[in-house]
């Protein structure tokens, strides 16, 4: 059977009774090891446990594909299940695969990890269309599964989240589930057992604050705001940022701005190309950046970008102090953002 995404969360806390072996498959290692494990300890108390569990890799399939139905008939030492781990590429697993699902597996249950592998492989396929199997997909998360996770994390330590931090979470993380299982951890470590955390402890404990120390100068900038670009600066000079690093954190800025402008120039409404932009503008700045974008559509935002690229040049180049060359290039693009207004 094929696990719709939907079901997924149900199927791992008890798969069917008739399902004897489940295929995890897709793009993001640290899910399939996360589901992996936790449907291994719906079997075996402890999975390293020798004498009930088996473990077994795509190389030595390879050589021997009878070992996972050879494994699924041996008798648990501590265990009325016999749990089989397998872990490889696909077309490693095939014909081990075929072998133990025609086998008898009452008395176990077999976990596969499947890399390199699409929705179209027959490895997947061979476990969809069993009667005793199943496949289930682990593919990036999607805001909603971050958010899903983090409310589950926070909750199981009795920790209050403030709902802009959980908004901050979701749009610094997402490609990888075991990236993301760690960062939102130190966070609940971060806030301890019956905590609270607020934007700013996200901020801090996620160690965001050079990204948005530049980003606060590239709003500054895009905005036409001369006081908040050099208070913005002040902060970054403090810190000891590099003016590369802030220079090319104003280009990523700016050309979320041109990507937004295209889009709208595409019939999308202002919200909804905000919305699109990759990485995710903070929520905080969505506003503010509908109305940059007005300002520096058209080729103004092609220009600020040269303008922004010939000062990491004149850097690179050696000449003038690099806070100077930097300085002076966002001030001359907040003097003409207030110009475009």
């Amino acid at each position: 059977m094929k696990v719709p995404p939907r079901q997924i969360s149900t199927f791992l806390r008890q798969p069917p009774a008739e399902i004897r072996a489940a295929l995890l498959h897709g793009t993001d290692a640290g899910l399939i090891a996360e589901r992996s494990k936790t449907l291994a300890l719906l079997y075996a108390a402890d999975p390293d446990d020798v004498f009930s569990v088996t473990r077994l890799d795509g190389d030595q399939l390879v050589r021997e594909p009878g070992l996972v139905a050879d494994a699924a008939a041996s008798i648990a030492m501590f265990s009325d299940v016999r749990l089989v781990m397998v872990k490889g590429r696909g077309s490693d697993l095939l014909e081990a695969c075929k072998l133990a699902l025609a086998s008898d597996l009452s008395a176990s249950f077999v976990v596969v990890e499947a890399s390199d592998t699409t929705t179209r492989h027959a490895v997947v396929k061979l476990f969809e269309g069993a009667d005793n199997a199943a496949a289930i997909g682990c593919y990036e998360d999607s805001d909603a599964d971050i958010v899903t996770l983090v409310q589950q994390i926070m909750a199981r330590d009795q920790i209050t989240i403030a709902e802009d931090a959980i908004r901050l979470i979701t749009s610094r993380l997402g490609s990888n589930r075991m990236v993301s299982r760690m960062e939102i951890e130190k966070l609940a470590l971060f806030a301890g057992q019956g905590g609270s955390l607020s934007l700013d402890d996200v901020s801090l404990a996620l160690g965001d604050s050079a990204t948005l120390t530049i980003t606060d100068i590239a709003s500054a900038a895009a905005d036409g705001d001369s006081s908040a670009l050099k208070q913005a600066l002040a902060k970054a000079w403090h810190e000891d940022m590099s003016a590369i690093m802030v220079l090319r954190g104003c280009q990523g800025y700016f050309r979320q701005i041109e990507m937004a402008a295209l889009a709208m120039a595409n019939g999308a409404a202002a919200a909804a190309a905000i919305r699109t932009l990759r990485p995710p503008v903070h929520f905080k700045l969505q506003g503010k950046m509908i109305s940059q974008v007005q300002c520096w559509r058209d080729t103004h935002g092609g220009d600020a970008l040269n303008r922004l690229q010939d000062a990491e040049l004149s850097i690179k180049t050696g000449g003038l102090d690099e806070r100077v060359i930097c300085s002076q290039c966002l001030l001359g693009l907040s003097l003409r953002a207030k110009s475009l207004r």
